[in-house]
């Protein structure tokens, strides 16, 4: 993954007419005050999945994982610390979405709206190329790696000069690529 494929895939026409992502998770200055837009996102993408009507469900347990979002607000996923402490918050957000209706796509989806800068979104094709089961184990794995992926990029761009030219966060670009090369219907 270097910074041209990054922006290539960023270029590229699917990535053009995302609408959804533009209107529903762009805009968000608090995310649980917006958690309706989140879910709205998530619903959208997972159409597999009965989001719509577990909506109720999924809030409750955003909600209780507040606290858990709170601790690492503050991160992006290029300056994350990879601590016990830090992954043992992830993972317990990973898993206690995950047992909704959401499953581990869908959960990334949902954790991603919460924090765009820190959260890389993934499908089952993505794991599989990448080699993670699709756990939160298999996630944290996942989330060194685009890190250790990201960092590289960094050194010889401005994170502020890549944001400015493709409007969207690290984590989303990183995904937008991986999207592209590898999702589920390039896999099966």
């Amino acid at each position: 993954m270097k910074y041209e494929d990054l922006i290539n895939s960023n270029k590229a026409e699917e990535f053009q007419l995302d609408k959804t992502y533009k209107e529903l998770i762009l805009p968000i200055k608090d995310p649980l005050e917006s958690l309706d837009s989140i879910i709205e996102f998530v619903r959208i993408w997972n159409r597999r999945v009965p989001v719509g009507k577990n909506k109720d469900k999924i809030k409750e347990a955003v909600i209780s994982l507040r606290k858990e979002f709170e601790d690492i607000k503050h991160y992006n996923l290029e300056d994350f610390e990879f601590t016990a402490e830090n992954i043992e918050i992830v993972k317990k957000i990973f898993n206690k979405l995950s047992t909704t209706v959401l499953k581990s796509t869908g959960t990334t989806k949902l954790m991603h709206g919460m924090n765009p800068n820190l959260f890389v979104m993934w499908d089952k094709g993505i794991c599989i190329h990448y080699g993670f089961y699709s756990n939160s184990k298999g996630y944290m794995h996942f989330m060194k790696l685009m890190q250790d992926k990201i960092q590289q990029v960094l050194k010889e761009h401005n994170k502020e000069e890549i944001i400015k030219e493709t409007g969207v966060s690290l984590p989303k670009l990183i995904d937008e690529y991986n999207w592209l090369n590898f999702r589920t219907s390039k896999v099966v």
